[in-house]
C-alpha cells in the first residue's frame, strides 16, 4: 500500500507535462545523399535533475544513425541533442511529433508525453557541397575536396590582376602605368575567357532509375539497395548543381536540357546567381521516366536552340554498343560546333564481381557476366571517344569532382 501511494505521488508530481519543453531546430532545406543535422532542445524549468528519453518522428525514408536519445537535464537549464538524417530521394517530407519519457522525482514511475511538432522540409540536390565549395574558395583550400586549380594565368583574354614582374614574364604584359605608380615592374595577368556557354543535358529515362549504394564496398542484396541507395539520376543531379554553381562563379552562362522520350525541361544559358537558383528549383522536382530516352529528339532540340559554341555535358547511362553508335551519330554533328562530354557512372557492384575470386560454379558464372558487361561498356565508351567525345566514367562518390575538374581543365585550356 505504501509503495502504491509513493508511486502515485511520484506519478502526479512528475514535471514532464508542466516543466519540460522540447522543440526541434533544423534547416528547412535538406541536402540529398548527405547527412543533415537535426537538433532537439530539451528545457527543464523544474527544480529537479531530470532523465529524459526522446524519440523524434522523422520521415521513414531517411537513413538514420539513432532513433532513441537519452539525456540528463539540470534544473532550470536546457540540453541539446543532435542527430543526423540522410535523405535518398528529392521531394517534400514531413516530420511529425516528438515523444518524451521522463522518470518521476523519486525514480519510481515513468510518464510519456507527445509534443506536436509537425513541419515539412524539402530535400534539394546537395546544397551542402555548394556551401562547402564557397567557403573553401574564400580560404583558397579547394584541394581539400579534390578540386584542382586549373586556372592558367597569362594565357587568356581577360585581365585578372596585376602583380610584380618576374624574369621569365613576357615584356608585352608589363603595365607601364602601374609600373610608374609603384616604382617597380608590374605585369598584367590574364584569365581564361568568361561568358562562355555550358549546357547540361540530363537523361531522365529508364536506365537512370537504377539504384547505386551511397558507399558500395560489397555487392548488396536487393533489400539493402532499396534502403541505402540513390538513383543514378540523383547522383547526376547533385553533380549538375555543383557544376552549374562553379560555372556561374567563373562567369559562364549555364543552361539545362532534361529529356527522356521528349524534352521535358529547357533553360537557355544565362549567367549569374539568379540562373543558378532557377536551375536549382527546376532540377529539384525533376522526375525519372520509365521510358527509353530519345537522343535524336534531344540533340535536334539542342541544335535548334544552341547556336553559340558551348560545352555540352551529357549525363546518361549507355547500355550497349547500339546505344553508343546512335549517340555518336548525333554527337558527331554537334561536335562540329560544340565540345561534347558524355558522363556515365561506374557500377561498383559489377566491378567487384569482376574482380572477385571464383570459388564455385555460381561465382564463376557471375564473374564471367560482370567481365563481359565491363568489356561491353569499355567498347561503347571507346566508340564515343573515336568520334571526338570526351568521356567520364567514374564511381558515384567521385562523380562531382571528376566533372567539375574536367570543366575547369577544359576552360583553362581554352577548349570551350
Amino acid at each position: 500500500m505504501v509503495l502504491f501511494v509513493v508511486g502515485t505521488v511520484d506519478y502526479l508530481t512528475n514535471p514532464l507535462f508542466k516543466s519540460v519543453e522540447v522543440h526541434r531546430e533544423m534547416n528547412s532545406k535538406f541536402s540529398l545523399g548527405v547527412e543533415n543535422v537535426v537538433l532537439l532542445r530539451v528545457t527543464n524549468r523544474s527544480r529537479y535533475q531530470l532523465k529524459v528519453r526522446l524519440k523524434d518522428d522523422f520521415p521513414d525514408e531517411f537513413l538514420f544513425e539513432q532513433v532513441v536519445h537519452d539525456c540528463d537535464v539540470s534544473p532550470m537549464h536546457h540540453t541539446d541533442i543532435s542527430y543526423r538524417l540522410t535523405p535518398l530521394r528529392r521531394g517534400i517530407y514531413r516530420f511529425v511529433d516528438i515523444h518524451l519519457r521522463c522518470q518521476g522525482i523519486l525514480g519510481l514511475v515513468i510518464r510519456q508525453r507527445r509534443v506536436p511538432a509537425a513541419t515539412e522540409i524539402k530535400v534539394y540536390p546537395n546544397l551542402q557541397a555548394v556551401r562547402q565549395y564557397e567557403l573553401l574558395v574564400k580560404r583558397g583550400m579547394l584541394h581539400q575536396i579534390g578540386l584542382k586549380n586549373s586556372r592558367r594565368f597569362g594565357e587568356g583574354t581577360e585581365m585578372e590582376r596585376l602583380r610584380e614582374y618576374f624574369p621569365d614574364d613576357d615584356f608585352r604584359r608589363i603595365d607601364w602605368n602601374a609600373t610608374a605608380r609603384q616604382q617597380k615592374p608590374i605585369v598584367r595577368e590574364f584569365e581564361t575567357e568568361r561568358s562562355q556557354d555550358v549546357v547540361i543535358m540530363l537523361d531522365t529515362g529508364r536506365l537512370m532509375a537504377s539504384p547505386i549504394l551511397l558507399d558500395a564496398t560489397t555487392l548488396p542484396s536487393a533489400e539493402v539497395i532499396s534502403q541505402k541507395a540513390m538513383l543514378k539520376l540523383d547522383y547526376a543531379i547533385n553533380t549538375t548543381l555543383m557544376t552549374a554553381y562553379v560555372s556561374t562563379l567563373k562567369g559562364d552562362k549555364v543552361g539545362l536540357i532534361a529529356f527522356a522520350d521528349t524534352v521535358h525541361q529547357y533553360l537557355a544559358p544565362k549567367p549569374g546567381k539568379k540562373q543558378f537558383l532557377t536551375m536549382l528549383e527546376t532540377i529539384y522536382a525533376l522526375p525519372v521516366h520509365s521510358v527509353e530516352p530519345d537522343f535524336e529528339a534531344a540533340f535536334k532540340y539542342l541544335a535548334s536552340k544552341q547556336r553559340k559554341r558551348a560545352l555540352i555535358i551529357l549525363f546518361t547511362d549507355i547500355l550497349d554498343r547500339d546505344s553508343a553508335e546512335g549517340i555518336a551519330a548525333y554527337v558527331s554533328q554537334l561536335s562540329k560546333h560544340h565540345l561534347v562530354a558524355c558522363v556515365t557512372l561506374t557500377d561498383s557492384g559489377i566491378v567487384e564481381l569482376a574482380e572477385q575470386k571464383s570459388t564455385d560454379s555460381k561465382s564463376v558464372y557471375e564473374k564471367a557476366i560482370a567481365e563481359r558487361l565491363l568489356q561491353e561498356k569499355h567498347a561503347t565508351l571507346e566508340i564515343l571517344r573515336r568520334r571526338g567525345v570526351i568521356t567520364i566514367d567514374v564511381p558515384a562518390h567521385q562523380l562531382t569532382m571528376a566533372v567539375v575538374n574536367k570543366y575547369l581543365e577544359l576552360k583553362a585550356k581554352s577548349k570551350i
